[in-house]
Protein backbone atom coordinates (compact mmCIF):
# COMPACT_ATOMS: atom_id res chain seq x y z
CA UNK A 1 0.00 0.00 0.00
CA UNK A 2 2.83 2.43 0.88
CA UNK A 3 4.56 1.74 -2.44
CA UNK A 4 1.52 2.83 -4.48
CA UNK A 5 1.30 6.32 -5.91
CA UNK A 6 -1.19 8.78 -4.45
CA UNK A 7 -3.61 8.58 -7.39
CA UNK A 8 -3.41 4.77 -7.28
CA UNK A 9 -4.26 4.80 -3.55
CA UNK A 10 -7.13 7.21 -4.19
CA UNK A 11 -8.45 4.97 -6.95
CA UNK A 12 -8.14 1.89 -4.72
CA UNK A 13 -9.99 3.57 -1.84
CA UNK A 14 -12.63 4.77 -4.31
CA UNK A 15 -13.04 1.24 -5.67
CA UNK A 16 -13.27 -0.36 -2.20
CA UNK A 17 -15.75 2.25 -0.95
CA UNK A 18 -17.93 1.95 -4.05
CA UNK A 19 -17.75 -1.86 -4.00
CA UNK A 20 -18.88 -1.89 -0.38
CA UNK A 21 -21.74 0.51 -1.07
CA UNK A 22 -22.89 -1.37 -4.19
CA UNK A 23 -22.65 -4.72 -2.39
CA UNK A 24 -24.74 -3.48 0.50
CA UNK A 25 -27.26 -1.94 -1.90
CA UNK A 26 -27.45 -5.12 -4.02
CA UNK A 27 -27.87 -7.35 -0.95
CA UNK A 28 -30.54 -5.09 0.49
CA UNK A 29 -32.34 -4.97 -2.88
CA UNK A 30 -32.25 -8.77 -3.20
CA UNK A 31 -33.64 -9.34 0.28
CA UNK A 32 -36.28 -6.64 -0.23
CA UNK A 33 -37.36 -8.24 -3.52
CA UNK A 34 -37.48 -11.71 -1.98
CA UNK A 35 -39.48 -10.46 0.99
CA UNK A 36 -41.91 -8.70 -1.35
CA UNK A 37 -42.42 -11.83 -3.48
CA UNK A 38 -42.88 -14.07 -0.43
CA UNK A 39 -45.35 -11.59 1.03
CA UNK A 40 -47.32 -11.59 -2.23
CA UNK A 41 -47.42 -15.41 -2.29
CA UNK A 42 -48.50 -15.57 1.37
CA UNK A 43 -51.28 -13.07 0.73
CA UNK A 44 -52.52 -15.18 -2.20
CA UNK A 45 -52.31 -18.39 -0.12
CA UNK A 46 -54.36 -16.87 2.70
CA UNK A 47 -56.99 -15.80 0.20
CA UNK A 48 -57.15 -19.31 -1.27
CA UNK A 49 -57.31 -21.13 2.07
CA UNK A 50 -60.14 -18.82 3.10
CA UNK A 51 -62.01 -19.88 -0.08
CA UNK A 52 -61.18 -23.62 -0.18
CA UNK A 53 -61.82 -24.52 3.48
CA UNK A 54 -65.40 -23.10 3.59
CA UNK A 55 -66.12 -24.68 0.18
CA UNK A 56 -65.16 -28.15 1.48
CA UNK A 57 -67.26 -27.70 4.60
CA UNK A 58 -70.20 -26.31 2.67
CA UNK A 59 -70.32 -29.28 0.28
CA UNK A 60 -69.45 -31.92 2.92
CA UNK A 61 -66.50 -33.27 0.99
CA UNK A 62 -64.63 -36.00 2.91
CA UNK A 63 -63.59 -38.66 0.39
CA UNK A 64 -61.05 -38.84 -2.44
CA UNK A 65 -63.74 -39.27 -5.13
CA UNK A 66 -65.66 -36.25 -3.89
CA UNK A 67 -62.46 -34.16 -3.75
CA UNK A 68 -61.39 -35.22 -7.24
CA UNK A 69 -64.73 -34.40 -8.73
CA UNK A 70 -65.05 -31.11 -6.86
CA UNK A 71 -61.56 -29.80 -7.71
CA UNK A 72 -61.81 -31.01 -11.31
CA UNK A 73 -65.40 -30.05 -12.20
CA UNK A 74 -66.41 -27.33 -9.72
CA UNK A 75 -67.96 -24.21 -11.25
CA UNK A 76 -66.38 -22.12 -8.45
CA UNK A 77 -63.38 -20.34 -10.00
CA UNK A 78 -61.86 -19.73 -6.54
CA UNK A 79 -60.85 -23.39 -6.18
CA UNK A 80 -60.17 -24.41 -9.76
CA UNK A 81 -56.45 -24.96 -10.37
CA UNK A 82 -55.59 -24.72 -6.68
CA UNK A 83 -52.88 -27.13 -5.49
CA UNK A 84 -54.28 -28.90 -2.46
CA UNK A 85 -53.23 -31.66 -0.08
CA UNK A 86 -55.80 -32.98 2.44
CA UNK A 87 -54.91 -35.25 5.38
CA UNK A 88 -57.25 -36.80 7.96
CA UNK A 89 -56.70 -36.97 11.71
CA UNK A 90 -54.89 -40.34 11.42
CA UNK A 91 -52.34 -38.83 9.00
CA UNK A 92 -53.75 -40.63 5.99
CA UNK A 93 -53.55 -38.79 2.69
CA UNK A 94 -57.17 -38.18 1.64
CA UNK A 95 -56.52 -36.11 -1.47
CA UNK A 96 -53.54 -34.67 -3.32
CA UNK A 97 -53.42 -32.59 -6.51
CA UNK A 98 -51.86 -34.29 -9.52
CA UNK A 99 -49.03 -31.72 -9.68
CA UNK A 100 -48.04 -32.44 -6.08
CA UNK A 101 -48.19 -36.16 -6.71
CA UNK A 102 -46.08 -35.82 -9.85
CA UNK A 103 -43.37 -33.96 -7.96
CA UNK A 104 -43.58 -36.45 -5.09
CA UNK A 105 -44.28 -33.84 -2.47
CA UNK A 106 -44.26 -35.60 0.88
CA UNK A 107 -47.02 -35.28 3.42
CA UNK A 108 -46.93 -31.69 4.57
CA UNK A 109 -46.47 -30.84 8.27
CA UNK A 110 -49.39 -30.09 10.54
CA UNK A 111 -50.08 -26.41 11.25
CA UNK A 112 -48.86 -25.09 14.56
CA UNK A 113 -50.92 -23.41 17.24
CA UNK A 114 -54.66 -23.25 17.00
CA UNK A 115 -54.73 -24.31 13.35
CA UNK A 116 -55.50 -20.84 11.99
CA UNK A 117 -54.19 -20.12 8.46
CA UNK A 118 -50.44 -19.45 8.36
CA UNK A 119 -47.84 -19.66 5.59
CA UNK A 120 -44.72 -21.82 5.80
CA UNK A 121 -42.06 -23.19 3.47
CA UNK A 122 -41.91 -26.95 2.95
CA UNK A 123 -40.96 -29.56 0.38
CA UNK A 124 -37.46 -30.57 -0.68
CA UNK A 125 -34.70 -28.56 -2.37
CA UNK A 126 -35.70 -29.77 -5.85
CA UNK A 127 -39.28 -28.51 -5.62
CA UNK A 128 -39.83 -26.25 -2.59
CA UNK A 129 -43.32 -25.01 -1.87
CA UNK A 130 -45.04 -22.43 0.27
CA UNK A 131 -48.13 -23.68 2.15
CA UNK A 132 -51.08 -22.33 4.11
CA UNK A 133 -52.86 -24.87 6.32
CA UNK A 134 -56.09 -25.01 8.30
CA UNK A 135 -58.01 -27.65 10.39
CA UNK A 136 -61.66 -28.18 9.43
CA UNK A 137 -64.42 -30.63 10.49
CA UNK A 138 -66.63 -32.18 7.77
CA UNK A 139 -69.51 -34.43 8.90
CA UNK A 140 -67.66 -35.22 12.12
CA UNK A 141 -64.37 -35.98 10.34
CA UNK A 142 -61.33 -33.82 11.18
CA UNK A 143 -59.33 -32.85 8.14
CA UNK A 144 -56.23 -30.74 7.58
CA UNK A 145 -56.31 -28.74 4.37
CA UNK A 146 -52.98 -27.59 2.86
CA UNK A 147 -53.09 -25.05 0.03
CA UNK A 148 -49.75 -25.11 -1.82
CA UNK A 149 -47.87 -22.62 -4.03
CA UNK A 150 -44.65 -23.80 -5.75
CA UNK A 151 -41.63 -21.53 -5.23
CA UNK A 152 -39.74 -22.59 -8.34
CA UNK A 153 -40.69 -19.55 -10.43
CA UNK A 154 -39.93 -17.18 -7.58
CA UNK A 155 -36.52 -18.76 -6.95
CA UNK A 156 -35.69 -18.68 -10.65
CA UNK A 157 -36.58 -15.00 -10.78
CA UNK A 158 -34.41 -14.29 -7.76
CA UNK A 159 -31.54 -16.26 -9.31
CA UNK A 160 -31.82 -14.33 -12.56
CA UNK A 161 -32.03 -11.07 -10.63
CA UNK A 162 -28.87 -11.99 -8.72
CA UNK A 163 -26.94 -12.80 -11.92
CA UNK A 164 -28.07 -9.61 -13.66
CA UNK A 165 -27.27 -7.52 -10.61
CA UNK A 166 -23.83 -9.14 -10.36
CA UNK A 167 -23.05 -8.36 -14.00
CA UNK A 168 -24.31 -4.79 -13.65
CA UNK A 169 -22.27 -4.36 -10.46
CA UNK A 170 -19.08 -5.56 -12.13
CA UNK A 171 -19.69 -3.27 -15.11
CA UNK A 172 -20.52 -0.32 -12.87
CA UNK A 173 -17.42 -0.89 -10.72
CA UNK A 174 -15.23 -1.14 -13.81
CA UNK A 175 -16.62 2.07 -15.32
CA UNK A 176 -16.59 4.06 -12.07
CA UNK A 177 -13.09 2.84 -11.12
CA UNK A 178 -11.78 3.87 -14.53
CA UNK A 179 -13.48 7.24 -14.16
CA UNK A 180 -12.10 7.59 -10.62
CA UNK A 181 -8.58 6.80 -11.81
CA UNK A 182 -8.88 9.39 -14.56
CA UNK A 183 -10.30 12.02 -12.21
CA UNK A 184 -7.63 11.38 -9.57
CA UNK A 185 -4.86 11.78 -12.16
CA UNK A 186 -6.48 14.95 -13.45
CA UNK A 187 -6.97 16.33 -9.93
CA UNK A 188 -3.37 15.55 -8.93
CA UNK A 189 -1.84 16.81 -12.17
CA UNK A 190 -1.23 20.31 -10.66
CA UNK A 191 0.50 18.65 -7.69
CA UNK A 192 2.81 16.79 -10.07
CA UNK A 193 3.45 20.04 -11.91
CA UNK A 194 4.34 21.78 -8.64
CA UNK A 195 6.66 18.88 -7.78
CA UNK A 196 8.45 19.13 -11.12
CA UNK A 197 8.82 22.89 -10.75
CA UNK A 198 10.20 22.51 -7.23
CA UNK A 199 12.58 19.79 -8.41
CA UNK A 200 13.82 22.07 -11.20
CA UNK A 201 14.79 24.89 -8.81
CA UNK A 202 18.55 25.33 -8.88
CA UNK A 203 20.09 25.50 -5.37
CA UNK A 204 22.43 28.16 -6.73
CA UNK A 205 19.48 30.30 -7.87
CA UNK A 206 16.78 30.56 -5.23
CA UNK A 207 14.99 33.41 -7.02
CA UNK A 208 12.81 30.94 -8.98
CA UNK A 209 9.20 30.60 -7.85
CA UNK A 210 6.41 28.11 -8.45
CA UNK A 211 3.58 28.92 -10.84
CA UNK A 212 0.30 29.38 -9.00
CA UNK A 213 -2.83 27.69 -10.46
CA UNK A 214 -5.37 30.19 -11.85
CA UNK A 215 -8.14 28.88 -9.57
CA UNK A 216 -7.91 29.98 -5.94
CA UNK A 217 -8.19 26.53 -4.40
CA UNK A 218 -6.13 24.37 -2.02
CA UNK A 219 -3.40 23.85 -4.65
CA UNK A 220 -3.10 27.59 -5.25
CA UNK A 221 -2.77 28.16 -1.51
CA UNK A 222 -0.16 25.37 -1.38
CA UNK A 223 1.84 27.05 -4.17
CA UNK A 224 1.65 30.41 -2.38
CA UNK A 225 2.80 28.80 0.86
CA UNK A 226 5.74 27.12 -0.89
CA UNK A 227 6.66 30.40 -2.60
CA UNK A 228 6.58 32.18 0.75
CA UNK A 229 8.79 29.42 2.16
CA UNK A 230 11.20 29.89 -0.76
CA UNK A 231 11.35 33.60 0.02
CA UNK A 232 12.29 32.82 3.62
CA UNK A 233 14.83 30.20 2.52
CA UNK A 234 16.38 32.68 0.06
CA UNK A 235 16.60 35.35 2.76
CA UNK A 236 18.13 32.86 5.21
CA UNK A 237 20.57 31.64 2.56
CA UNK A 238 21.72 35.16 1.74
CA UNK A 239 21.94 35.95 5.45
CA UNK A 240 24.07 32.85 5.95
CA UNK A 241 26.28 33.84 3.03
CA UNK A 242 26.78 37.31 4.49
CA UNK A 243 27.37 35.82 7.93
CA UNK A 244 29.96 33.39 6.57
CA UNK A 245 31.70 36.12 4.56
CA UNK A 246 31.75 38.50 7.54
CA UNK A 247 32.96 35.78 9.92
CA UNK A 248 35.70 34.79 7.47
CA UNK A 249 36.73 38.44 7.14
CA UNK A 250 36.78 38.96 10.90
CA UNK A 251 38.87 35.83 11.43
CA UNK A 252 41.17 36.52 8.49
CA UNK A 253 42.34 39.91 9.80
CA UNK A 254 43.68 38.75 13.20
CA UNK A 255 45.13 35.60 11.64
CA UNK A 256 46.97 37.67 9.05
CA UNK A 257 48.29 40.00 11.74
CA UNK A 258 49.46 37.06 13.89
CA UNK A 259 51.20 35.40 10.92
CA UNK A 260 52.79 38.65 9.80
CA UNK A 261 54.03 39.51 13.29
CA UNK A 262 55.43 36.02 13.76
CA UNK A 263 57.15 35.86 10.37
CA UNK A 264 58.69 39.34 10.73
CA UNK A 265 59.99 38.55 14.21
CA UNK A 266 61.70 35.39 12.89
CA UNK A 267 63.62 37.12 10.10
CA UNK A 268 66.34 38.45 12.42
CA UNK A 269 67.36 38.58 16.01
CA UNK A 270 65.08 40.71 18.17
CA UNK A 271 65.62 42.35 21.48
CA UNK A 272 63.57 41.28 24.47
CA UNK A 273 61.53 44.46 24.27
CA UNK A 274 60.81 43.94 20.55
CA UNK A 275 59.75 40.32 21.15
CA UNK A 276 57.54 41.39 24.03
CA UNK A 277 55.83 43.90 21.74
CA UNK A 278 55.27 41.31 19.02
CA UNK A 279 53.96 38.75 21.51
CA UNK A 280 51.67 41.41 22.98
CA UNK A 281 50.14 42.02 19.54
CA UNK A 282 49.75 38.28 18.97
CA UNK A 283 48.07 37.81 22.37
CA UNK A 284 45.75 40.75 21.73
CA UNK A 285 44.66 39.38 18.37
CA UNK A 286 44.27 35.89 19.86
CA UNK A 287 41.98 37.30 22.55
CA UNK A 288 39.99 39.09 19.89
CA UNK A 289 39.65 35.82 17.95
CA UNK A 290 38.68 33.99 21.13
CA UNK A 291 35.91 36.49 21.87
CA UNK A 292 34.74 36.32 18.27
CA UNK A 293 34.59 32.50 18.28
CA UNK A 294 32.73 32.48 21.60
CA UNK A 295 30.18 34.95 20.24
CA UNK A 296 29.77 32.93 17.05
CA UNK A 297 29.21 29.73 19.03
CA UNK A 298 26.65 31.44 21.24
CA UNK A 299 24.83 32.83 18.20
CA UNK A 300 24.87 29.38 16.58
CA UNK A 301 23.42 27.76 19.71
CA UNK A 302 20.78 30.45 19.90
CA UNK A 303 19.85 30.04 16.23
CA UNK A 304 19.53 26.29 16.70
CA UNK A 305 17.36 26.90 19.80
CA UNK A 306 19.75 24.82 21.88
CA UNK A 307 19.86 27.51 24.53
CA UNK A 308 16.94 26.89 26.89
CA UNK A 309 16.49 29.66 29.42
CA UNK A 310 14.60 29.01 32.63
CA UNK A 311 13.07 32.30 33.71
CA UNK A 312 12.89 33.15 37.40
CA UNK A 313 12.16 36.45 39.20
CA UNK A 314 15.28 38.69 39.07
CA UNK A 315 15.59 42.09 40.74
CA UNK A 316 17.27 44.41 38.21
CA UNK A 317 18.11 47.10 40.79
CA UNK A 318 21.04 45.34 42.50
CA UNK A 319 22.13 43.81 39.18
CA UNK A 320 22.39 47.17 37.40
CA UNK A 321 24.04 48.89 40.38
CA UNK A 322 26.69 46.16 40.55
CA UNK A 323 27.39 46.36 36.81
CA UNK A 324 27.70 50.14 36.94
CA UNK A 325 30.22 49.84 39.76
CA UNK A 326 32.25 47.32 37.74
CA UNK A 327 32.18 49.42 34.56
CA UNK A 328 33.14 52.70 36.29
CA UNK A 329 36.85 51.90 36.05
CA UNK A 330 37.03 51.52 32.23
CA UNK A 331 34.69 54.51 31.88
CA UNK A 332 36.88 56.63 34.16
CA UNK A 333 39.97 55.60 32.17
CA UNK A 334 38.42 57.43 29.18
CA UNK A 335 37.28 60.35 31.29
CA UNK A 336 33.61 59.37 31.10
CA UNK A 337 31.15 59.66 33.96
CA UNK A 338 28.92 56.60 34.48
CA UNK A 339 25.81 57.18 36.60
CA UNK A 340 22.77 55.11 37.48
CA UNK A 341 19.35 56.52 38.36
CA UNK A 342 17.45 53.58 39.79
CA UNK A 343 14.37 53.69 42.02
CA UNK A 344 14.37 52.14 45.47
CA UNK A 345 11.40 49.93 44.60
CA UNK A 346 11.91 46.36 43.43
CA UNK A 347 12.37 46.05 39.66
CA UNK A 348 11.69 42.33 39.33
CA UNK A 349 11.52 40.74 35.90
CA UNK A 350 11.21 37.15 34.69
CA UNK A 351 14.67 36.27 33.44
CA UNK A 352 17.98 34.47 33.74
CA UNK A 353 20.59 36.30 35.85
CA UNK A 354 23.56 35.26 33.69
CA UNK A 355 21.93 36.30 30.41
CA UNK A 356 20.58 39.57 31.80
CA UNK A 357 24.05 40.40 33.09
CA UNK A 358 25.52 39.67 29.65
CA UNK A 359 22.82 41.85 28.02
CA UNK A 360 23.63 44.96 30.06
CA UNK A 361 27.40 44.37 29.90
CA UNK A 362 27.08 44.50 26.08
CA UNK A 363 25.10 47.75 26.20
CA UNK A 364 27.44 49.42 28.72
CA UNK A 365 30.55 48.20 26.92
CA UNK A 366 29.27 49.60 23.60
CA UNK A 367 28.43 52.91 25.26
CA UNK A 368 31.95 53.20 26.69
CA UNK A 369 33.58 52.25 23.35
CA UNK A 370 31.76 54.90 21.35
CA UNK A 371 31.80 57.73 23.88
CA UNK A 372 34.84 60.02 23.96
CA UNK A 373 33.57 62.65 26.39
CA UNK A 374 30.54 63.43 28.46
CA UNK A 375 28.86 60.60 30.25
CA UNK A 376 26.70 57.48 30.32
CA UNK A 377 23.49 57.19 32.28
CA UNK A 378 21.44 54.10 33.17
CA UNK A 379 17.75 54.57 34.01
CA UNK A 380 15.09 52.03 34.95
CA UNK A 381 11.44 52.32 35.93
CA UNK A 382 8.19 50.36 35.89
CA UNK A 383 5.69 50.86 33.06
CA UNK A 384 2.54 48.90 33.80
CA UNK A 385 3.37 45.21 33.39
CA UNK A 386 6.86 45.92 32.03
CA UNK A 387 10.19 47.20 33.32
CA UNK A 388 11.92 49.69 31.02
CA UNK A 389 15.72 50.08 31.17
CA UNK A 390 17.53 52.78 29.17
CA UNK A 391 21.28 53.08 28.56
CA UNK A 392 22.06 56.63 27.32
CA UNK A 393 25.45 57.93 26.15
CA UNK A 394 26.87 61.11 24.64
CA UNK A 395 28.96 59.28 22.05
CA UNK A 396 29.41 59.59 18.31
CA UNK A 397 25.83 58.56 17.57
CA UNK A 398 24.44 56.67 14.58
CA UNK A 399 23.26 57.97 11.22
CA UNK A 400 19.51 57.69 10.60
CA UNK A 401 19.87 55.39 7.60
CA UNK A 402 22.19 53.10 9.58
CA UNK A 403 20.00 52.89 12.69
CA UNK A 404 17.82 49.96 11.41
CA UNK A 405 20.99 47.85 10.97
CA UNK A 406 22.52 48.16 14.44
CA UNK A 407 21.26 44.73 15.52
CA UNK A 408 22.54 42.93 12.41
CA UNK A 409 25.50 40.61 12.82
CA UNK A 410 28.95 42.09 12.02
CA UNK A 411 27.44 45.54 11.46
CA UNK A 412 29.45 48.40 12.99
CA UNK A 413 28.97 52.15 12.94
CA UNK A 414 32.65 52.87 12.43
CA UNK A 415 34.42 49.74 11.22
CA UNK A 416 37.91 51.16 11.58
CA UNK A 417 37.46 52.38 15.13
CA UNK A 418 35.44 49.29 16.09
CA UNK A 419 38.19 47.02 14.82
CA UNK A 420 40.74 48.96 16.81
CA UNK A 421 38.58 48.62 19.91
CA UNK A 422 38.40 44.86 19.41
CA UNK A 423 34.72 44.78 18.39
CA UNK A 424 33.32 42.35 15.84
CA UNK A 425 29.79 43.69 15.45
CA UNK A 426 28.14 40.75 17.25
CA UNK A 427 27.35 42.29 20.62
CA UNK A 428 24.06 43.99 19.77
CA UNK A 429 22.91 40.93 17.80
CA UNK A 430 23.51 38.82 20.92
CA UNK A 431 21.72 41.42 23.02
CA UNK A 432 18.68 41.30 20.75
CA UNK A 433 18.53 37.50 20.93
CA UNK A 434 18.78 37.56 24.74
CA UNK A 435 15.89 40.04 24.91
CA UNK A 436 13.79 37.94 22.51
CA UNK A 437 14.37 34.82 24.60
CA UNK A 438 13.05 36.76 27.59
CA UNK A 439 9.92 37.77 25.69
CA UNK A 440 10.89 41.45 25.67
CA UNK A 441 11.88 44.11 23.14
CA UNK A 442 14.90 46.31 22.45
CA UNK A 443 15.16 49.52 20.44
CA UNK A 444 17.65 52.23 19.62
CA UNK A 445 17.42 56.00 19.18
CA UNK A 446 20.36 58.12 18.11
CA UNK A 447 21.54 61.46 16.71
CA UNK A 448 24.96 61.75 15.05
CA UNK A 449 27.36 63.65 17.30
CA UNK A 450 24.85 63.73 20.17
CA UNK A 451 24.67 60.18 21.43
CA UNK A 452 22.54 57.05 21.49
CA UNK A 453 19.90 55.55 23.73
CA UNK A 454 19.22 51.82 23.86
CA UNK A 455 15.91 50.90 25.51
CA UNK A 456 15.06 47.42 26.81
CA UNK A 457 11.57 46.40 27.93
CA UNK A 458 11.12 43.18 29.93
CA UNK A 459 8.07 41.51 31.42
CA UNK A 460 7.67 42.39 35.11
CA UNK A 461 7.51 39.52 37.58
CA UNK A 462 4.85 39.00 40.23
CA UNK A 463 6.62 39.47 43.55
CA UNK A 464 4.95 38.92 46.94
CA UNK A 465 5.02 42.12 48.96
Amino acid sequence: MKSLTLHARLTLWYFVSLALIVTLFAGASWFAMRASMVHSIDRDLRFRIEEVAPYIQKHGLNSRAQFEQAFAESPDAAIVGVFVQIVDAQGTMVYESDVLRAHRVAKLPEPEGDGSPMARTAGDERWPVRIASQHIVVNGVVLTVHVVEPLRDMLNSLREFRVVFLLLTVAALGLTTTAGYWMSRRALAPVEQIRKQAEAIDPADLTARLMEPPVDDELARLARTLNAMLVRIEAAFHSMQRFTADASHELRAPLALILTAGEVSLRRERTREELAGVIGKIVGEARHMSRLVENLLELARSDARQLHVELTPVDLGPLLRGLCDEMMAPAAAKGIALTAELPEETLAVMGDVTELRQLFVILLDNAIKYTESGGIQVNAHRMGKEIEIAVMDTGIGIEGDALPHVFERFWRVDKVRSRAEGGAGLGLSLAEQIVERHGGSIGAESEPGTGSTFTVRLRAAEVDS
